[in-house]
């Protein structure tokens, strides 16, 4: 089982949800303060910035009739000097400045306020008043500072809640896996987690528990399936066994007892009668030991001792074998394309010439009449490959089945020369198929270059 990143686990996302909603909740809450704040301040400003800006319009209203500068000048110097004042402009209806305190121009942060100088309904100037936001601003950065504060102590005791909680949580699942990678790594008899609280983690552990006997059971129940499986299959295996093993053995055996009865009875056999007898129970013995041979092979296979050599020569001393031999009677005729990019092949010469010697046959006896085998030899990376194509029929339903010992579609033969085929092809890291063509049929037999190279089970 994987180990789980510290990011990955339950505990990591309880205490990160926690703390970030409590985060979020607090800079939320924060942010609302410091935005009412900020209004209420700057409406009080705004407030106090009126009653001022009334109270020199008034104060300058007969200084601007009169267009006295030095009293105008006086209440100018005496409001600069009230706190939070940083600019005074006093003008008469032409935009004249009348009288000035401060910088020319108003800052952006600074709350401007104009306030009309009436005589009856008539107004005869205005006062411009700019007061300074700076104090305000403190005291709202310094409550936003309390605020962030608020809300790192909030944090840090939201993710320590939430840790506790998590652990709370968590150590129930943490001894829930453990038990179950304890059930899982045990070779012994099947285990059971243990129920330690009545809660969720309690009732999971409980249910884990009934699927484990379920799981029990079931696999005893297979168990036993199997075992009656493989005691029948063997039954069967050893019936059938037992039964090609008689039919082949039945009529060589009947031929060499009717020969040697006739050989033995002198009175109505010839001498060239009896050398007739004696040929057929000579031949007849050597089928029966054939028989018996191929079925001590696939029965007791032979260590495959994998040597580099030459596999196209191999190949070519086999062919000519068989076209000395067995060809004449059946007269076909063979094409040899044999690749010289294949190099040095590690294999079993004896049991190789087995193989193709089988192919040959096996392609030979699928055509009724003279017909064409093609042998190939090719190689693609680490896997070497033989493949023999006749044209023949072809064959019909699953192709696997040849592969089955014992089965066989001819009326004579013991149906183990492809199953032996597959089995040296497994012993040398490869596979084999058989495949219809539209010339006929194809078998590809493969083997892996290297020495080392694992057994491929595919397809057998």
């Amino acid at each position: 089982m994987t180990p789980l990143r510290y990011y990955q686990t339950f505990r990591f996302k309880v205490v990160a949800s926690i703390t970030l909603v409590h985060v979020i909740l607090m800079l939320a809450l924060v942010a609302a303060v410091v935005a009412g704040q900020q209004r209420a301040m700057d409406k009080l400003l705004h407030r106090d910035g009126q009653r001022l800006a009334r109270t020199l319009a008034i104060a300058t209203r007969n200084a601007v009739l009169t267009e006295n500068l030095s009293t105008l000048n006086a209440i100018i110097r005496y409001a600069v000097h009230r706190s939070g004042v940083r600019r005074i402009r006093v003008t008469n209806m032409e935009g004249v400045v009348l009288g000035a305190s401060g910088p020319t121009r108003a800052r952006a942060r600074w709350l401007t306020i104009r306030q009309a100088i009436h005589v009856g309904r008539y107004p005869v100037g205005a006062v411009t008043l700019s007061l300074s936001r700076a104090r305000a601003l403190r005291q709202i950065a310094a409550a936003r500072d309390e605020g962030l504060l608020f809300t790192f102590f909030a944090a840090l005791i939201g993710g320590c809640a939430g840790w506790l909680l998590s652990r709370k949580l968590t150590d129930d699942l943490g001894d829930l896996m453990r038990d179950v990678e304890r059930v899982r790594t045990s070779d012994d008899a099947p285990q059971r987690v243990r129920v330690r609280r009545h809660n969720e983690v309690g009732v999971l552990s409980e249910a884990f528990n009934a699927m484990l006997g379920r799981l029990a059971r079931a696999t005893q129940q297979m168990d036993a399936q199997r075992r009656k499986q493989a005691e029948s299959e063997r039954l069967a295996c050893l019936a059938e066994t037992a039964s090609v093993i008689v039919h082949e053995i039945r009529n060589p055996l009947a031929s060499i007892v009717s020969g040697v009865d006739l050989i033995i009875d002198d009175r109505c056999v010839s001498d060239a009668e009896r050398r007739e007898f004696a040929g057929i129970v000579r031949n007849e013995s050597r089928r029966l030991n054939a028989v018996l041979q191929n079925f001590l092979k696939w029965t007791r296979p032979a260590d495959t001792a994998r040597e580099i050599g030459d596999l196209n020569e191999v190949v070519r001393q086999v062919v000519e074998m068989y076209d000395q031999t067995l060809n004449r009677e059946h007269n076909h005729a063979f094409t040899l394309e044999l690749s010289d990019q294949i190099g040095a092949v590690a294999f079993d010469a004896d049991q190789i010439r087995q193989v193709v010697w089988n192919l040959i046959l096996n392609s030979a006896e699928a055509m009724d009449r003279a017909g064409h085998i093609t042998i190939t030899t090719t190689a693609d990376g680490g896997w070497v490959y033989l493949k023999v194509a006749d044209t023949g029929t072809g064959f019909q339903g699953n192709p696997e089945r040849f592969f089955v010992p014992f089965y066989t579609t001819k009326n004579e033969g013991t149906g183990l020369g492809l199953a032996l085929v597959r089995r040296i092809a497994n012993a040398h890291g490869g596979w084999v198929t058989i495949t219809n063509t539209p010339e006929g049929t194809e078998v590809v037999f493969a083997i892996s270059r290297e020495n080392d190279r694992d057994q491929h089970i595919a397809g057998g």
